[in-house]
């Protein structure tokens, strides 16, 4: 679970691109801001950062190499899709 601070952290970095606007309303990082002010006196919640874990037991190459490519051809469309002029695309093999 992520603190407000950890939140507060990643709304204000993250930037929407295809609308060059924030992604989080002003209002809600306001909110955020005073319930961090609030939060300031517990010890507990002073995790700003989004910390790497070095103490978990698996690299990078592990994860990558243990990813199983699958094969959907075989699996039906939903037929309201196929019904979809957008989906259209589907029937293409």
């Amino acid at each position: 679970i992520l603190s407000v601070q950890q939140l507060y952290r990643i709304c204000t970095l993250y930037w929407d691109d295809n609308y060059n606007t924030r992604s989080v309303s002003p209002n809600v990082i306001s909110s955020m801001r005073i319930l961090m002010t609030e939060d300031s006196n517990d010890a507990t919640s002073n995790s700003f950062l989004l910390d790497d874990n070095s103490s978990i037991p698996f690299s990078v190459d592990d994860l990558s190499n243990s990813l199983q490519e699958k094969d959907f051809l075989d699996v039906k469309a939903a037929e309201e899709l196929l019904e979809n002029p957008a989906f259209e695309f589907l029937y293409e093999a």
